[in-house]
């Protein structure tokens, strides 16, 4: 049985369901410590202005310091250690209350960073950004949800600047197209789908071709990618759900669950039973 997945409203306790748009100004953060892997419904963004401590999504640990972002996509597990006197800003918003046609966003890939660095300037006008949508939170008036909406594009297009520069991409190339492509493929069909082949035929090129690129631009093969993705779902299975084994071995496309258990002890070094163990 699935562990339920919170929404906005469930951490802050509001006496409404189906919250799309929550800012919160951290003066400092209200909630320290989340010892627990959990997973969201919505995106969130962790703006960090003073602090320290460490921020683990999907079980990679990221150290937490001043003038930075964090991003989290729907489905990502995360937990957190931070210093008593970290402050800045929590931004969380649903996929409804994007703009219809919102562009691409490169830190919500899943094989992207989910950290970018600001510098003082860029945290400011960050911070312009999010204080405007924090009077209109407060101040509501005629066609407040519009203006939320704009400012919320605003805010993602400043960050997608900055994060394409820091990490020198440009989706206007026909490789990062690709990769982009290829990563969305990906996680629609990694379940039913982990041959290298079946991706560069939806792509229109070939497989040593999707590889070459891959390798180019991540620094390992497309193989490599597929396999990252069923790990880490496998992963968020053990931690964030009551399955058995054999259930999520079948559900990542594994008939036999010794082979699902090798294939984990292979790219971990434990067992699904003693990963499981460890993070629960």
């Amino acid at each position: 049985m699935l562990l339920p997945t919170v929404g906005i409203e469930q951490i802050f306790k509001l006496p409404y369901t189906g919250e799309d748009f929550k800012l919160l100004r951290h003066t400092p953060i209200n909630m320290p410590s989340i010892p627990h892997a959990h997973k969201h419904d919505f995106y969130m963004l962790l703006i960090i202005d003073q602090g320290s401590g460490t921020h683990t999504i999907d079980f990679k640990e990221h150290n937490v310091n001043n003038k930075m972002v964090f991003f989290l996509a729907p489905g990502q597990a995360h937990q957190w250690e931070l210093s008593e006197k970290t402050s800045g800003y929590q931004l969380m918003f649903s996929q409804k209350f994007m703009l219809p046609g919102s562009l691409r966003l490169p830190f919500f890939n899943l094989s992207a960073s989910p950290v970018l660095h600001l510098k003082n300037d860029q945290y400011q006008d960050l911070v312009q950004e999010l204080e405007q949508i924090l009077k209109e939170l407060t101040t509501p008036g005629q066609f407040e949800t519009e203006l939320i909406q704009t400012r919320l594009q605003i805010v993602l297009i400043l960050l997608k600047r900055w994060y394409s520069d820091c990490f020198d991409l440009q989706d206007s190339t026909t490789d990062n197209r690709l990769i982009n492509n290829f990563l969305t493929l990906l996680d629609q069909h990694y379940p039913a789908r982990s041959e290298v082949s079946f991706y560069a035929e939806e792509l229109h090129v070939t497989a040593n071709y999707l590889n070459q690129i891959c390798r180019k631009k991540s620094g390992i093969t497309a193989g490599d990618l597929i396999r990252e993705r069923i790990l880490l779902e496998a992963k968020r299975m053990l931690t964030l759900t009551n399955l058995d084994i054999k259930e999520i071995a079948y559900s990542l496309g594994f008939n036999d669950t010794s082979y699902f258990s090798r294939f984990f002890r292979k790219n971990t070094n434990v067992s699904p039973q003693q990963f499981r163990k460890t993070n629960n």
